[in-house]
């Protein structure tokens, strides 16, 4: 039971540790987005900008996203698996663009049914990002495996 409870409180905070650090850029990202698009005068480079802030806004929750997945199967250091999340994304381009479609359709079919992602939402995301980022996980496990 001690072992389990050493175990529990030790993934618990590196867990934590990751979400808030992913959740931290983002906010800081969405609220430069929120104040990018209210400057008066847009021009060519305010566009680019803000098309370059919402890029790096979806790309930081996709790596949170590959590291929910890298969690499970390897034992990682804060910093390693910060770095094994952000270039797991460009592992498997195809499954990550399924993991951003899928959310924003399960975010949309969450605006109509309230009730069903309140009760099974998340775990629902959790399953479909599982399933669709295997070829991310066997990619690094086979580049793992050949060192």
């Amino acid at each position: 039971m001690k072992e389990a409870w050493s175990l529990y409180k030790q993934n618990f905070v590196s867990s934590n540790l990751i979400f808030y650090s992913f959740l931290g850029v983002d906010l800081v990202l969405v609220y430069g987005l929120y104040l990018l698009v209210q400057l008066p005068h847009q021009t060519i480079v305010h566009l680019i900008a803000t098309f370059l802030n919402v890029l790096v806004v979806a790309l930081i929750f996709l790596a949170y996203t590959v590291s929910l997945k890298l969690q499970v199967y390897f034992d990682l250091s804060y910093r390693n698996s910060l770095k094994l999340s952000l270039i797991g994304i460009f592992m498997s381009l195809v499954a990550v663009a399924k993991v951003l479609l899928g959310t924003v359709l399960l975010v949309a079919i969450g605006y109509y049914m309230p009730a069903l992602l309140f009760f099974v939402g998340i775990g629902m995301w959790h399953f479909f990002i599982s399933d669709m980022l295997e070829p991310v996980y066997e990619s690094i496990h086979e580049k793992l495996a050949t060192k």
